[in-house]
């Protein structure tokens, strides 16, 4: 029966597989068709536009025609009139036996009778002519109605197909992102990826052989790291940001999404979390796309509220409160832990976030190491809750995308540090060293996981025990000189890759009797 279990297990992609080539194949079919009709909206613009040049001249050939036709009018009306006046000026009759000779010569007469006859001819031929252009342009008038008949028709068609693929699509949408979700729960709900930090030294420990795997190459020896994502020192702020994203929107459907930053002091952590104005990190940008998001759902509202809290020598301290100094600590209520007195804003744009944010900065602990010259001394907690309201289901998802920052690790004999930098150090190696041990209590699924050993991991533990998608980004350092601890941080991540937090849950609250569903 395991072998059979098993078996089905090992079939159930192919199956998705097939759905997906179904759809794809379908997909295709409707946009071939989109194709052919919009080639037969083209055929049928260009004859319209051929008709139209035809018409138009015609058009000048009639104008030609009647300014021929009233020049040669002209002309007959002037010979009429010479006619009518070598007539009216004949001399009178001379007596009968007087012979005088005609003023009129019979060759003038004669080349007056010519003329007139051309005329004649000209005018009759002129009359057919204009007839028979009339003629066709008439018929071609007619064809043309037809045409923009036909073209309304084949436009009503095209829009009305083009709304079905719409359709079709947004269905084909809405599975593919079942699907993924599923395959995110299979995969446990934790990614982990690897980014090494843009380095001008001649030397480099770090090996990228593909897309998911690095090696640390040390006093010759190499060791292989496999991650979900490895992005070597050329990859953009976009790039970085990319892999994030799908679980990132999830936080909108009332997902807790959780994204870590670790490794060692001047790795690059806040470079990949927060950026630059010019060139943001992970944080602006997945506050960004959630806003995009939100506005696009026209028929849920959401509420966006943001916090900002920094745990510095293992304690609390909200960094948008206006009176700082006040001592926070941490409330579990069943699965759920809080943080009361901690201030929320409500924010609605992107520069309300920004200047937030920009307040919160300010009042961050950064202290000078002999490893970097801004180091943050404490861990940056950054939460944002998007709850919004559906109009139309009258249900309520609430999810929270916690975007941390963490202090880097550091050896105290290379950093050099004194006094209170000492005790900062401290106190941020005790808290990412409970950090790893939750993670390796998860990894070998401890019936007891160690939250409680420090504020940091008591404060993510509703992002660590199967509630919420998470994503770590292990930076690592390429200088020689920094070997040891990019081998201590990939050892890190590589143990993080290992947990499985399970199926996330999804946070919606019906309107009228606030029972959770999941």
């Amino acid at each position: 029966m395991k072998r059979i279990k098993s078996c089905k297990t090992q079939l159930f992609p192919f199956r998705q597989d097939g759905a997906l080539l179904e759809r794809d194949r379908v997909i295709e079919d409707l946009k071939q068709k989109l194709r052919t009709k919009e080639k037969e909206v083209d055929t049928l613009f260009h004859r319209n536009s051929y008709l139209a040049r035809e018409v138009r001249y015609l058009t000048d050939v009639v104008q030609h025609l009647n300014q021929k036709l009233a020049e040669l009018e002209a002309d007959q009306q002037e010979a009429r009139e010479k006619i009518r006046s070598l007539l009216n000026h004949r001399p009178p009759v001379p007596p009968a036996r007087t012979i005088i000779k005609p003023s009129v010569e019979p060759s003038q007469l004669r080349q007056v009778s010519s003329l007139t006859h051309e005329l004649n001819v000209s005018n009759k031929q002129l009359r057919s002519t204009v007839g028979q252009a009339m003629t066709d342009m008439k018929n071609q008038l007619e064809e043309l109605k037809g045409a923009v008949g036909k073209l309304a028709q084949v436009e009503q068609e095209a829009a009305g197909e083009v709304e079905e693929l719409r359709s079709l699509y947004r269905r084909e949408a809405v599975e593919r992102k079942s699907l993924y979700n599923k395959l995110l729960e299979l995969q446990g709900n934790i990614r982990v990826f690897c980014r090494c930090r843009k380095s001008s030294a001649s030397g480099s420990c770090l090996e990228k052989t593909d897309d998911q795997e690095v090696v640390v190459v040390q006093k010759g020896n190499k060791k292989k790291f496999q991650f979900d994502k490895v992005y070597p020192q050329s990859s953009t702020q976009e790039e970085v940001f990319a892999g994030t994203l799908p679980v990132i929107t999830s936080c909108v459907d009332g997902y807790n999404v959780c994204i870590l930053a670790y490794g060692q002091t001047g790795s690059g952590k806040t470079y990949t979390m927060m950026g630059s104005k010019e060139n943001p990190g992970v944080n602006i940008r997945s506050i960004r796309e959630l806003l995009r998001i939100c506005a696009e759902k026209e028929k849920v509202s959401y509420t966006l509220k943001i916090s900002m809290l920094e745990i510095y020598n293992d304690s609390l301290n909200d960094l948008l409160s206006k009176s700082p100094g006040t001592a926070l600590d941490i409330r579990v209520q069943g699965k759920s832990v809080s943080v009361p007195g901690l201030t929320q804003i409500q924010v609605k744009t992107e520069s309300d976030i920004l200047n937030v944010m920009e307040t919160g900065e300010k009042n961050r602990k950064i202290a000078s190491t002999k490893m970097n010259i801004q180091s943050s001394r404490s861990h940056l907690v950054v939460a944002l809750e998007v709850e919004g309201s559906d109009e139309v289901s009258g249900l309520t998802s609430r999810g929270t995308l916690t975007l941390c920052d963490l202090a880097g690790s550091e050896r105290i004999s290379k950093t050099e540090a004194e006094g209170q930098r000492l005790v900062e150090a401290a106190a941020i190696n005790k808290s990412l060293t409970a950090l790893g041990q939750v993670f390796s209590a998860l990894k070998c699924n401890a019936l007891h996981i160690p939250f409680r050993n420090s504020k940091l991991t008591h404060l993510l533990q509703p992002c660590l025990s199967g509630d919420a998608k998470c994503c770590v980004f292990v930076n690592v350092s390429p200088d020689e000189k920094d070997t040891v601890e990019t081998l201590s941080t990939l050892q890190f991540g590589s143990t993080i890759r290992q947990v499985s937090l399970g199926k996330a849950t999804q946070n919606i609250v019906p309107a009228k009797n606030n029972k959770t569903a999941k």
